[in-house]
């Protein structure tokens, strides 16, 4: 059974609430907004956009999610929870043993054969779609870590997160539809060209056919 902060008498200090609330403050930063704009900095227009931004940016994510399940550990046990047994705890070191032993391996061997291929590779779609179920369920485990500290004030996190998915959703979009309009643009650039070129020598053809 989970730790119930209502339950001590008023006036008793509750044990290991320092450690909870910078336990959530380290892991919201992480989670809400470094690990999702680590994950855009690969759309940046900057030609060493993963050596410059994304891999330094996400090398300070490890670290924080290191730091943020010492103290959860710590958390949990002051408090008594059961590690083994409660999902929020379970999930949260699997999602940061991913996040710091599998996630930079899988960047590494795709930056290797970027290299090489100049194109993503099968190491590279990988690490994507891990990132992107890491970030999920790391959003998840956290809402369920606040109804675990018996912590109803969730407003600003949701909120925050809601616009932090809006932007994250909106820089795909762009991404993906930007090459799209303007591959069109050009298209109706050169289509009329193209078009009077071929009525100039159709023309022509009649003239010479009439002489």
């Amino acid at each position: 059974m989970s730790f119930d902060p209502s339950n001590l008498p008023p006036g008793v200090e509750i044990p290991g609430q320092k450690a909870l609330i910078a336990h959530a403050a380290v892991m919201c930063i992480a989670f809400v907004l470094f690990i999702p704009i680590a994950a855009l900095t690969t759309r940046s227009p900057l030609k060493l956009k993963v050596t410059k931004l994304h891999a330094p940016w996400q090398v300070v994510n490890v670290i924080l999610a290191i730091i943020g399940m010492g103290l959860g550990s710590s958390v949990a046990s002051t408090r008594h929870i059961p590690k083994g047994e409660t999902p929020h705890v379970l999930l949260g070191y699997v999602l940061v043993g991913l996040l710091i032993g599998v996630q930079p391996v899988l960047g590494i061997l795709q930056h290797l054969y970027f290299r090489k291929a100049e194109r993503r590779g099968i190491f590279g779609w990988i690490h994507l779609l891990l990132g992107r179920v890491i970030l999920v369920l790391g959003l998840v485990n956290g809402a369920r870590g606040f109804k675990l500290a018996h912590d109803n004030k969730t407003a600003p996190y949701f909120a925050v997160l809601g616009i932090v998915c809006a932007f994250y959703v909106g820089v795909l979009l762009w991404d993906w539809l930007a090459p799209r309009y303007k591959a069109r643009k050009a298209d109706e650039h050169h289509t009329p060209n193209h078009s009077l070129a071929n009525d100039a020598m159709e023309m022509n053809s009649n003239e010479d056919g009439r002489k």
